[in-house]
């Protein structure tokens, strides 16, 4: 969903507007770095091992979610 945002009278854009939104964007360069030291962080989270307490606890809420149906679809 995308929306817009309309320059009413009483809001008038000016150069001075236009040139500081143009100076705000991130430098390509920099986006490429960014992007690679994310994929590198998000690669090494999901080699991880998932922690036996957090395995517990999931296996105790499918238990309660499966005792605690009733017929509703």
């Amino acid at each position: 969903m995308t929306t817009s945002k309309s320059v009413g009278p009483a809001q008038s854009a000016t150069a001075e507007d236009h040139e500081s939104t143009e100076t705000a964007g991130v430098d390509a360069a920099i986006q490429g770095a960014l992007g690679r030291k994310l994929r590198e962080s998000y690669d090494q989270v999901v080699k991880e091992t998932v922690p036996d307490k957090f395995l517990q606890l999931l296996d105790q809420l499918k238990q309660s979610e499966g005792s605690g149906k009733t017929g509703k679809s």
